[in-house]
């Protein structure tokens, strides 16, 4: 058990170990959110990602910037321009 989280398990806080751009099972790995749920918040929107060589990856480093300028919440559409 995480024990900086214990209800997450093992979870990798977005500023130690992720990079600024990762794919959707690794972010999903170290966030704790389930693979088809992070690609169904790439789909519409709510989080930020790009594309690379015909891989979506989620754009951590946009992720980490907005959340440290005090971002507190995320809809869909939020990166529906990424």
């Amino acid at each position: 058990m995480n024990k900086a989280n214990p209800n997450h398990g093992n979870v990798v806080p977005l500023g130690s170990a992720m990079g600024d751009v990762c794919s959707i099972v690794t972010f999903a790995t170290g966030s704790g959110i389930p693979a088809d749920e992070v690609a169904e918040l790439v789909d519409n929107g709510t989080l930020p990602s790009l594309t690379f060589a015909d891989f979506r990856m989620v754009n951590v480093g946009k992720l980490r910037a907005d959340l440290l300028s005090g971002k507190e919440s995320f809809k869909a559409g939020d990166y529906s321009d990424d």
